[in-house]
């Protein structure tokens, strides 16, 4: 009888799961057709907004299609908001908060009663195991990788700004003709804009990397959707390009390079993919150390604790233990 009514109990868990992964296979699917051309959209129309005010061409003719724009907001839109809708059904399913993920740590100790760095907050009272010494570990080292992921992000976001602005200001690297773009300044679409673009990256890096906190007072969502949008712009350009790079190696195509040399388009497109893929973990990484206490649950401890300068060592301890 106890068999029975466990398997008649498993059928809504599977049920249950079928369906989280359904929704996140849509989710998937519909964030990979608004990403597919997310970045052309957006870089096309700031080209196109820059030469209606400066009456100059780009140096490449991107386009832009309102419809075609719009369809693919929507789709990145609806699959980014079913893929969370699968995370929190998988949180629930789990035993845990929905809204942050947070539930009973191991060892005996509530979450709440850790800090995001995996370490136990003297009142939580928890007996140290093995087994949680070692989750703690891992999500140290993960912490740890993100920290790098961010000055990483601001080295490729360098690299990639400095070629633009160099082509701006008439330098020649990396052209296989030296007029190929003519009489260009550091304003014509496409070098100056996506220099700027480039400087938001290595800011963004940057802040990752340090952790952002007061008196700067910047909203954690702000610089946190600026990272999702750039990884979405940057991730599909640099798989689809390295991909259409390695089809030109196996002479599967021959498309034109504009006077452009070809070790360029060999660099920047896995350049691209790795910038991407290092701002995304970046953002993780400071989304994870800046959560603080969730509305929804109450556990976790405040992300960063103000102190007074004259309460000593002890206080800025404790406040360093909120943050990495």
């Amino acid at each position: 009888m106890e068999t029975t009514h466990l398997r008649r109990g498993s059928r809504p868990a599977r049920t249950g799961a079928l369906a989280t992964a359904a929704t996140a296979v849509a989710g998937l699917a519909l964030t990979g057709v608004g990403a597919s051309g997310i970045a052309f959209d957006i870089v096309g129309g700031i080209m196109g907004a820059i030469a209606a005010v400066t009456g100059q061409s780009g140096v490449v003719d991107l386009g832009f299609d309102l419809p075609m724009a719009a369809a693919r907001a929507a789709a990145l839109a609806v699959g980014t908001t079913l893929l969370v809708t699968a995370v929190r059904r998988r949180r629930r399913a789990r035993g845990a908060c929905a809204r942050c993920g947070r539930s009973e740590g191991p060892g005996g100790a509530r979450a709440e009663d850790r800090d995001d760095a995996g370490r136990t907050s003297p009142a939580g009272g928890g007996r140290e195991t093995w087994q949680a010494r070692g989750s703690w570990q891992a999500r140290g080292s993960w912490q740890r990788l993100s920290v790098r992921a961010g000055y990483l992000t601001v080295l490729l976001a360098a690299g990639y700004g400095a070629l633009k602005v160099q082509w701006g200001l008439g330098g020649t690297v990396g052209l296989a003709d030296p007029r190929a773009f003519g009489d260009v300044r550091l304003w014509t679409p496409g070098l100056g804009d996506t220099g700027v673009l480039a400087l938001i990256g290595m800011a963004l890096g940057l802040g990752f990397a340090r952790t952002w906190r007061p008196p700067l007072r910047m909203p954690r969502w702000m610089p946190l959707t600026a990272a999702f949008v750039g990884s979405v712009m940057l991730v599909p350009v640099g798989v689809l390009g390295t991909g259409l790079r390695v089809a030109v190696a196996l002479g599967l195509a021959n498309p034109s390079l504009e006077g452009v040399s070809p070790w360029v388009f060999d660099v920047i497109y896995p350049w691209f993919l790795a910038w991407g893929l290092a701002m995304g973990s970046a953002a993780v990484g400071y989304a994870h150390r800046t959560r603080g206490v969730c509305r929804a649950c109450g556990r976790g401890r405040p992300a960063f604790v103000r102190h007074a300068r004259g309460e000593g060592a002890a206080a800025r301890e404790g406040a360093a233990t909120t943050t990495l």
